[in-house]
């Protein structure tokens, strides 16, 4: 497992992880049209994941790509369109409370390129009052002949939000039954993960193959970043788990605590887990990703 191999000499408390060989399987980035800017080439992408990966001894190189963004309705303040980014397939009749590109489509280079990475891609969507098993069968239609593309992803913070004071409508066993069998529908090998940072939002007791991704931020401590996530991939044992990390909002402390934030955070939060088999994922948010890779 992880642990301490060194102190860096130039600041008292930084400090270098390692994660052990297979202690992480997917290592990688978080991509949106709003958190970087300049929006990074496809080989920019290519660059920045190889560089997660090649920091997490034998990782596979993963991306969450971000294909659908909440859109308030500009009348009506509760109501909460999905933006797909990009045009609207020919095969698509029922399109509630979804938009879509007018006939620029921003994932096919991008895909193309992770393809001859071969990495790893989930393809999330921020539903706001979209139907989730819609978007799924719309999303991955579309991109399926991508062999990067693993499965698809929900935030579901952005599930029909509207008077939810920003935690998002739950999502149930059922529902999460029905987005699982949809995506699988399209491929019997894709995954569907889920996320959010308070585990109560996300389905009780429905696991099938689903990753459960944990967007925690505003910590107060390190500790309590590292308690937390890993009391989250004890929670969902034996079924994989991401950790989305590196926000702006602790940015005090990852970044004076290590001296590369991208490899020694995500070694440290995973320090003394039992791998048990258990899938793991460390994900880099596109906001800081220029400071640290």
């Amino acid at each position: 497992m992880a642990g301490i191999v060194s102190c860096c000499s130039n600041a008292a408390n930084s400090a270098e992880y390692s994660a052990g060989k297979g202690d992480v399987e997917w290592a990688g980035c978080r991509s949106s049209e709003y958190g970087i800017d300049p929006f990074p080439s496809a080989s920019k992408w290519v660059s920045y994941v190889n560089k997660m990966s090649g920091y997490y001894e034998g990782s596979n190189g993963a991306l969450i790509w971000i294909v659908g963004t909440i859109r308030e309705d500009r009348k009506d303040k509760k109501k909460n369109y999905c933006r797909l980014n990009f045009p609207n397939p020919s095969t698509v009749s029922d399109t509630t409370n979804i938009l879509f590109y007018e006939d620029e489509d921003e994932n096919e280079a991008a895909l193309t390129a992770f393809d001859k990475a071969g990495f790893s891609v989930w393809l999330q969507v921020e539903p706001g009052d979209a139907d989730l098993v819609t978007l799924a069968t719309i999303v991955m239609n579309k991109y399926k002949s991508h062999p990067c593309v693993k499965g698809f992803g929900v935030d579901v913070e952005w599930i029909k939000p509207a008077g939810t004071n920003g935690y998002g409508t739950r999502l149930s066993d059922s529902d999460a039954k029905k987005i699982d069998e949809a995506v699988k529908a399209v491929n019997p090998n894709y995954s569907v993960f889920v996320k959010h940072w308070d585990s109560r939002w996300l389905p009780k007791t429905y696991r099938s193959d689903m990753i459960f991704v944990n967007d925690s931020q505003m910590f107060g401590s390190l500790e309590e970043m590292q308690e937390d996530f890993q009391d989250w991939a004890n929670h969902y044992a034996p079924n994989g788990v991401m950790f989305q990390i590196g926000y702006e909002n602790d940015r005090d402390l990852w970044k004076p605590s290590f001296k590369l934030p991208a490899r020694d955070l995500g070694a440290y939060l995973i320090d003394g887990l039992e791998k048990n088999g258990q899938k793991r994922g460390i994900i880099w948010v596109d906001f800081t990703l220029t400071e640290v890779l």
